[in-house]
């Protein structure tokens, strides 16, 4: 009995519930951000909350693998539910688009759903808002996609760290599959003496050595500029202009007075398989892990039939919402207010004045 009502009580992993206040609080600033999208001409999708999982297992490594829910249908077929939009919206938009319709910009503000272990301190992370340029490839593309996910935190009035890295960078030093796929774990994990044995077993001595200076380097342009200076003998010249084009797009970023501070972090190489170029993460005082990422996945299209550049960013909008600033809704009054009158026709008329000015009423 002890074990039954506990399941009772609890919710599965991966779920949460909001309401009241709170869900209007949350409902009022996913509105607020789709308004910000859709100014910037990125129009809204919805995508399903469950799929054959077929279409995307060639798609699914590691943790990504691990903390999907899967369930069968009445047909006996294999589905899985919703635990990133992008690769939906992928599957949506490979099936949908045509050439004509390039570039396309969507958004979108959905739940995701997906295992997490008890112990995780990590949490309120089920809820995605995001927008997807799909059609759009090279540094245009890649500053769009930036600057509006540095317009998303300023309208937050969220302080941030944006670290700004490169999958390509990392596929073009590292051409061994088997290997890489250690590496990557050794980066994401900050696991510098994984990182120096994998190395040793691909390079010379000398190169490793560089590689992990390379790998773990955080800084700003010039910084980079001085350790590619060192690397010319250690790196392909793709690799090198892979740099020299982060070096480039951040300039550009920061020419343009963004208010988050800018790190090239070599160490990024993406939160998912699926990435292909820049990569990006979004970090706060505060907090264990990223609020927001993103990056360009030129190949995530073609796998489901349409071949079109993409890149785009989610932010993880319930891990934030504690954090905001009261004056992100002091012009919104939560609580509801109770008309006032003699008369119930009275209260009625007093209270639609005051919904016209935007308050909550009641009667």
């Amino acid at each position: 009995m002890p074990l039954k009502s506990e399941k009772i009580l609890n919710l599965p992993q991966g779920t949460e519930v909001i309401h009241l206040e709170e869900a209007l609080q949350h409902r009022t600033l996913t509105r607020t951000l789709n308004d910000l999208y859709t100014s910037w001409g990125y129009l809204p999708v919805k995508t399903p909350v469950f799929d054959f999982y077929d279409n995307y297992r060639q798609l699914l490594t590691g943790k990504g693998k691990d903390n999907i829910y899967r369930l069968m249908d009445r047909d006996g077929d294999l589905l899985m539910l919703r635990s990133d939009i992008t690769l939906f919206l992928a599957r949506q938009m490979g099936l949908l688009l045509g050439e004509t319709e390039l570039p396309t910009r969507v958004c979108y503000s959905d739940i995701i759903l997906r295992h997490q272990h008890r112990e995780d301190i990590s949490k309120n992370e089920f809820f995605q808002t995001g927008v997807e340029l799909i059609g759009s490839d090279g540094l245009e593309g890649d500053m769009e996609i930036l600057l509006l996910l540095n317009k998303t935190m300023s309208k937050l009035e969220l302080p941030y760290y944006l670290h700004l890295g490169s999958r390509n960078l990392f596929n073009l030093i590292i051409e061994e599959k088997n290997r890489s796929i250690k590496l990557i774990e050794a980066l994401s994990e900050r696991d510098i003496e994984s990182l120096r044995s994998e190395f040793s077993v691909l390079f010379t001595p000398e190169k490793s050595a560089f590689l992990c200076t390379f790998f773990q380097f955080i800084g700003n342009a010039t910084e980079m500029k001085t350790l590619l200076t060192r690397g010319k003998d250690f790196l392909p010249v793709e690799a090198l202009k892979e740099a020299e084009y982060l070096i480039k797009l951040s300039e550009e970023l920061n020419s343009t007075g963004i208010k988050g501070e800018l790190r090239l972090d070599l160490s990024e190489i993406g939160s998912q398989p699926y990435h292909t170029g820049i990569v990006f993460q979004a970090y706060m005082d505060g907090l264990d892990s990223a609020v927001a990422f993103g990056g360009r996945y030129n190949d995530l299209l073609a796998h489901f039939g349409f071949d079109a550049p993409s890149v785009g960013f989610s932010i993880l909008l319930r891990k934030v919402e504690a954090l905001l600033k009261k004056s992100s809704f002091e012009e919104l009054e939560l609580k509801p207010v109770k008309a006032e009158g003699c008369s119930w026709k009275e209260r009625f008329e007093n209270a639609e004045k005051l919904r016209k000015e935007g308050r909550i009423v009641t009667l």
